[in-house]
């Protein structure tokens, strides 16, 4: 028998849920499969989608070259641009499409010669206060693009600091920062909260991430709510149960006390896997069909769960962590972080499997 741990990945709901990006957006959709596909693998989501995606958006040049060493022909935007003079090159050599965040970009082409423009998106900073260019700067910026041959400006984007947040007056502000200006290229602006938020924005390519992997990119609405379904079902199984009397303590340091005799599964899996070793107890897992809670500390390898109440649960019973029955922004929340992360930190060693 193997060590139980493992990722099911269920394609038919990534594709499902860039529909609904795409029902949400005003024209194209860029899939944003980022950090290895946000944990779920690059080329398998590139895969998943190459049917339907208006293009791929990735954060560094590596990325956009191991999506074109797949063979896939799609739009690529790196969204934080070239880090060289080589990953210029790079970059117009595979057709890439890059962000414009900084003047030294534009600094580190000049002298290379391209076979064709590189497509370039110039990024502004609207108050998130991170990447951009300043709408003050942006002008200079614009004629020192238009003045290169070797690139070739397709849109102006910048990016939403406060979207997943309820009614939030920032947001606001920063839609009409980027709206009021006349820029000469069509606007990318949206990510998955901005798509959700039902707001009306006159704009070329939405990105939306969270969201085509089945986690709420708001606040205060759950993914089901927003007819997202999770690609992601994180499962292991039970590899042993045992006793403890009330009183008696579970796990280093006994962090938890049992409060009533308890029956206690012992689950294979731990943060070695990528399960946030700062789950704290009551964290919601599924054994054999019925929820249950975390007791103790996580371990490198493995978790313990209270099974009192699910009389079926045995030694190999099915365990899910997050997935179709335990939705993972309920984990994350618990655990003082987001969707993203969780998905970004399983390790190498859980098996990806495809259900379909």
């Amino acid at each position: 028998m193997t060590r139980p741990v493992r990722a099911l990945l269920k394609w038919s709901n990534l594709r499902h849920n860039y529909r609904v990006a795409k029902r949400h957006a005003a024209a194209l959709a860029y899939a944003v499969i980022k950090a290895n596909g946000y944990g779920h693998g690059l080329e398998a989501c590139a895969n998943a989608l190459a049917s339907e995606a208006d293009g791929f958006a990735v954060a560094c040049v590596d990325e956009g070259l191991r999506i074109r060493a797949a063979g896939f022909d799609h739009s690529i935007l790196v969204l934080q641009g070239a880090y060289s003079a080589e990953e210029w090159q790079k970059a117009a050599d595979h057709g890439l499409q890059l962000v414009v965040h900084h003047e030294q970009q534009l600094q580190e082409c000049q002298g290379l010669e391209f076979r064709y423009p590189v497509p370039v998106w110039l990024k502004i900073n609207s108050g998130m206060n991170r990447l951009g260019i300043r709408v003050d700067d942006a002008n200079s910026i614009i004629i020192q693009i238009e003045a290169n041959d070797n690139l070739q400006l397709v849109h102006v984007m910048s990016h939403f600091a406060t979207a997943d947040e309820v009614d939030d007056a920032f947001f606001t502000e920063q839609r009409q920062i980027m709206l009021k200006h006349d820029w000469p290229v069509p606007l990318s602006l949206s990510n998955s909260a901005a798509l959700m938020r039902d707001v009306s924005i006159a704009e070329a390519v939405s990105r939306p991430g969270i969201m085509l992997y089945g986690s709420s990119p708001l606040a205060e609405k759950t993914a089901s709510e927003l007819d997202l379904r999770p690609v992601m079902s994180l499962q292991s199984a039970l590899i042993s149960t045992h006793e403890v009397a009330a009183g008696e303590g579970v796990g280093y340091g006994h962090s938890w006390i049992a409060e009533r005799d308890t029956k206690v599964g012992v689950v294979a899996i731990g943060y070695g896997d990528g399960y946030p070793r700062h789950a704290p107890a009551g964290t919601p897992v599924n054994v054999a069909g019925v929820e249950c809670p975390l007791i103790g500390r996580v371990s490198m390898d493995m978790i313990t769960v209270d099974i009192t109440d699910v009389p079926a649960a045995q030694i190999g019973s099915s365990v899910e962590l997050w997935g179709e029955l335990v939705d993972i922004d309920r984990v994350a929340a618990l655990c003082g972080t987001i969707g993203y992360e969780l998905y970004c930190q399983v390790t190498p060693r859980v098996p990806r499997i495809t259900l379909q």
